[in-house]
């Protein structure tokens, strides 16, 4: 079974991060396929998206351990900041 961890996952095009990681796809930001740590931008204003996203501390701090898991968040907050 594929895992956020395990990287075995089809190919995704993704907008910043790694697919299997933090990422921007297809209006959303997320860590691998935990839909508890998905942000929709749709209706958000950038300031709303970042302010959900600090929010969601507690639920993404799990995903915050590894030097691939931080560099792809933090790849993706400057898409964000950039682009919405």
């Amino acid at each position: 079974m594929s895992t956020p961890d395990t990287g075995d996952f089809k190919a995704t095009r993704v907008d910043a991060g790694t697919a299997n990681l933090w990422h921007v796809h297809a209006g959303h930001f997320k860590y691998g396929s935990i839909d508890e740590t998905r942000v929709n931008f749709a209706g958000r204003t950038r300031e709303q998206i970042l302010a959900q996203i600090d929010e969601n501390a507690p639920i993404n701090a799990p995903y915050m351990k590894k030097d691939g898991q931080i560099l792809t968040y933090e790849d993706c907050i400057k898409w964000i900041k950039k682009n919405c």
